[in-house]
């Protein structure tokens, strides 16, 4: 990544090929309805990743758990040398500085949310929002996620994601929802602030 990275606000035009919420949120973009939040791409996520020597490092802490019948005490063990890792891990400072610049005109409190989740990691402030990414990551380390992609997958490892960041006062709008449906073509709930869409569901 260069410091020429950008993540724009008020957009998910810079996530290509994604489905769900974001694929709603880019229909609801074309059909010229304001977005107000901040989409951050799963290079992000897999910078973390990468520059800690994630993978790796992982890969050690669950060598031990047999992937085709994983045991789950062993996987318990494991989750708080996981989550260790995962709180030390630091992003690079030129996907710092593009988030920190994606995040002017935001409000202060703030909510860090998978595409599709109805909760999230709530941030104050710019500092906040790199806290509550990592945690997120943090959340795909518990002992019931890593059992669930060992079940489905026999592996412990998991591609990157994407984030949403918006206001964390956002509330369902009426009228937004109800313009949702005819350019979705299924029922709705928009929530927005100050007439800006956050989220759809």
């Amino acid at each position: 990544m260069s410091r020429a990275l950008a993540f724009p606000a008020g957009t998910v035009a810079h996530l290509p090929g994604e489905g769900g919420e974001l694929a709603d949120l880019m229909a609801l973009q074309r059909a010229g309805v304001p977005l107000a939040l901040l989409a951050l791409p799963a290079a992000v996520e897999d910078s973390l990743y990468r520059y800690n020597n994630l993978p790796a490092r992982l890969a050690a802490v669950y060598a031990h758990v047999d992937p085709f019948d994983p045991d789950e005490d062993d996987v318990e063990e494991a989750e708080a040398a996981a989550h260790a890792l995962l709180s030390a891990a630091h992003l690079l400072d030129d996907v710092i500085d593009a988030v920190y610049d994606g995040l002017e005109g935001l409000p202060n409190e703030l909510v860090v949310r998978r595409p599709g989740a109805v909760v999230g990691e709530p941030a104050v402030g710019r500092r906040g929002v790199l806290l509550a990414i990592r945690a997120l990551a943090r959340s795909d380390w518990r002992a019931s996620a890593v059992m669930e992609r060992l079940t489905r997958h026999a592996s412990v490892a998991l591609d990157a994601r994407p984030v949403i960041v918006h206001a964390r006062d956002a509330e369902p709008d009426e009228a937004l929802s109800r313009l949702a449906a005819g350019v979705l073509g299924r029922p709705a709930t928009v929530y927005a602030r100050d007439g800006g869409v956050t989220g759809v569901r």
